[in-house]
């Protein structure tokens, strides 16, 4: 009877073990599991806000190797020694501060083919003409430059009125340095031009389009023409379709033009001689002639006057 009991005692002793040990067991793998889970991994993080369009050679600059519990690293992460992979990419949309960076934010540029109406801000429109290409700077404008744009006045013409040719007794006209010579008229600009607005903005040439975020071009520079489309606001572009396309000049113009007022030229200026007549004037640089570097511009002697006007209110008014 009691080494039944005892028999009994250790198969019971047994069990318990056996038991325990599976129990122990169970809760180690759980443990294991939630360790693994828990350990951090390495992952890129957006630092900054990245605008759609933004090349990854950029946007990497915004991007910080962070570490997070590898349960929450998602399975399509970019590994922080992978960013190779980003090589001439750029973002598909905005990718916000603290985005952890995985595959599919970033692709081809050629992927993200916008709309032409989603390169044009609120506020503004497009508007095309047709510029005679010896008219836009011989053809060498490109999407994205700004110009000035002038119209010609072809209908103007001094002195063949009937009212300036029936005023005979109207008085000479002086110029300077030639008092001895007999007062004279000149007609010389037979088709004056003036400024309608300063730095107008270009969207496209043609079929020709600036090139979005991420994109280059190796083209040779070469002059081509087409059909010119500008961006402005609405009331502008009343105006500019107002204008005839084949009496507007385009003037291109440099990274540091500042827009200042510019006074159609005068009669004075019209009817007088030329700034190549004028000792305060002979270039369009000024009296020495352009001189790199030199923004100096135009003399500004007002004691030299012609017909009460300086040289330099030729361009001034």
């Amino acid at each position: 009877m009691g080494s039944r009991k005892t028999l009994i005692l250790v198969a019971a002793i047994a069990v318990g073990a056996f038991a325990g040990f599976a129990l122990l067991s169970y809760i180690r793998g759980i443990e294991d599991g939630v360790y693994q889970d828990a350990q951090p991994v390495q992952i890129l993080i957006a630092t900054a806000d990245i605008p759609q369009g933004t090349p990854a050679s950029d946007a990497l600059q915004a991007v910080e190797v962070k570490e997070i519990p590898l349960e929450i690293r998602p399975s399509t992460y970019i590994p922080a020694e992978g960013t190779d992979e980003l090589a001439g990419l750029v973002a598909l949309s905005d990718i916000p501060r603290n985005q952890i960076i995985v595959r599919g934010l970033f692709v081809d540029p050629t992927v993200i083919q916008q709309s032409f109406k989603d390169q044009i801000p609120s506020g503004q429109v497009a508007v095309s003409v047709s510029v005679a290409q010896v008219r836009a700077v011989g053809g060498y404008l490109q999407p994205g430059d700004e110009v000035n744009i002038m119209v010609n006045d072809a209908g103007f013409g001094c002195g063949d009125t009937e009212e300036e040719d029936t005023n005979a007794d109207a008085p000479p006209t002086t110029t300077i340095g030639l008092e001895a010579e007999p007062a004279q008229e000149y007609c010389s600009y037979s088709q004056p031009s003036r400024y309608v607005f300063q730095r107008v903005k270009i969207l496209a040439i043609g079929d020709r389009q600036a090139l979005q975020p991420g994109q280059t071009s190796e083209a040779a520079l070469v002059p081509v023409g087409g059909t010119i489309t500008f961006m402005v606001p609405n009331e502008a572009a009343q105006i500019i379709t107002s204008l005839d396309p084949t009496l507007m000049y385009l003037t291109l113009l440099p990274e540091d033009y500042q827009a200042e007022p510019l006074p159609a030229l005068s009669t004075e200026v019209i009817e007088g001689p030329t700034p190549a007549e004028l000792p305060e004037c002979l270039t369009p640089y000024g009296v020495d002639g352009y001189v790199a570097g030199d923004t100096g511009g135009l003399a500004e002697d007002e004691t030299a006057l012609l017909t009460g006007y300086s040289c330099q209110a030729i361009w001034e008014g």
